[in-house]
C-alpha cells in the first residue's frame, strides 16, 4: 500500500467520524420536531403535511420536544460512567462477582420484559398500569426508561459475570452490542413518546390560555363569513366599505400557508375548538393586530 493510499483512507475515515454522527443528530432532531408539530396540530384536526413546514421549521421545534428526555439520558449516562469503575473494583472478587451479577441480570431481564407492553401498548397495560401514573412527562417517560435501565443492568451483569480472559471474545462483544442497541432503541421510543405528548400538551395549554400567544387579526371579506364560534363577531359595514364590506373580529392565526389561513377564535369554546380555513386570495384581506 502506497503512502497516498494511506493518506486517502485516513481522510475518508476522518470524514466518516464527522459526517455520520452529524447525520444521526440531524435526523433525530428532525424526527422529534416533526413528531412534536404533528401532535400539536393534530389536536386541532390538522395535518402537518398540508401546512408546508420546511425542515428548518421542524428543527426549530425540536428543542421543546427533546430537551427533557435528552437531559435525563445524559444525567443517567454521567452517573453510570462515574459509578461503573468503583462498583467494578468493589465487586472484583470472584465470590462477590457471581451472586451480584446474577441478581443484576435477574432484575435486568424483568425490566426488559416490560418492553413488550411498553412498545405494543395493549389495552390492559394502558388501562390497568399506565393510568396509575400522573399525566405528563412522567407517564410518557417512566415506563420506557425503566426498560432502558433494565438493558443497562443486564449489560453490567454480563460484563461483571464473565471471566477477564473472555472479555475480548467476539460472542461477548456481540452480546454487548445487542444490549446497547436495545437500550438505544427504547430510549429513542421514549423520546418519540415524549415529543408527541409535549406537542399535545402545548396545544392544550394554548387553548386554556385562549390562544394568548398567537397573532390577532381582523378579517375583511367580500363575502359574508359565518363563524361557528360565538366569541367571533362578524358585521356588515355597508356599501361604503366595498369591496370588503364584511369584517370579523376575534380571530387568531393558528397557521398560515401560501394558500390558506387557519384561524381560531380568541376564546375557547365550551363544546370544543373550531378551526376556520380561509383561502388566501382576493376575496379576503387580513389585518395583523399583534399578540396582546
Amino acid at each position: 500500500m502506497t503512502a497516498s493510499d494511506t493518506t486517502e483512507k485516513s481522510f475518508f475515515e476522518k470524514a466518516a467520524y464527522i459526517v455520520t454522527p452529524g447525520s444521526v443528530v440531524f435526523a433525530l432532531l428532525y424526527y422529534a420536531g416533526h413528531t412534536y408539530r404533528s401532535a400539536y396540530y393534530s389536536y386541532f384536526g390538522l395535518r402537518v403535511s398540508e401546512l408546508e413546514f420546511t425542515p428548518q421549521d421542524y428543527l426549530l421545534g425540536s428543542p421543546a420536544a427533546i430537551f427533557l428526555p435528552l437531559w435525563v439520558l445524559l444525567t443517567l449516562g454521567i452517573v453510570g460512567v462515574i459509578a461503573f469503575r468503583p462498583m467494578e473494583r468493589r465487586l472484583s472478587a470472584a465470590a462477590r462477582r457471581g451472586p451480584v451479577s446474577r441478581a443484576l441480570a435477574a432484575v435486568g431481564v424483568v425490566l426488559l420484559l416490560l418492553s413488550f407492553p411498553v412498545l405494543l401498548e395493549p389495552a390492559w397495560w394502558l388501562r390497568g398500569m399506565v393510568v396509575l401514573l400522573p399525566i405528563g412527562w412522567l407517564r410518557a417517560l417512566l415506563p420506557a426508561f425503566l426498560v432502558a435501565v433494565g438493558g443497562l443492568l443486564l449489560l453490567f451483569a454480563v460484563h461483571l459475570g464473565r471471566a477477564p480472559h473472555l472479555r475480548g471474545s467476539r460472542l461477548w462483544g456481540v452480546t454487548e452490542g445487542l444490549l446497547v442497541s436495545a437500550t438505544a432503541l427504547i430510549a429513542f421510543f421514549a423520546m418519540a413518546r415524549y415529543a408527541h405528548g409535549a406537542g399535545t400538551s402545548e396545544a392544550h395549554e394554548d387553548v386554556m390560555r385562549n390562544f394568548s400567544g398567537m397573532t390577532r387579526v381582523l378579517v375583511h371579506s367580500r363575502q359574508p363569513i359565518f363563524p361557528s364560534a360565538p366569541t367571533v363577531r362578524c358585521e356588515d359595514r355597508g356599501a361604503a366599505y366595498l369591496p370588503y364590506r364584511y369584517r370579523c373580529i376575534g380571530f387568531r392565526v393558528l397557521a398560515k400557508t401560501s394558500t390558506r389561513y387557519y384561524l381560531v377564535p380568541r376564546q375557547r369554546l365550551a363544546d370544543g375548538d373550531i378551526t376556520l380555513l380561509l383561502q388566501d386570495d382576493n376575496t379576503i384581506r387580513v389585518e395583523v393586530r399583534g399578540k396582546r
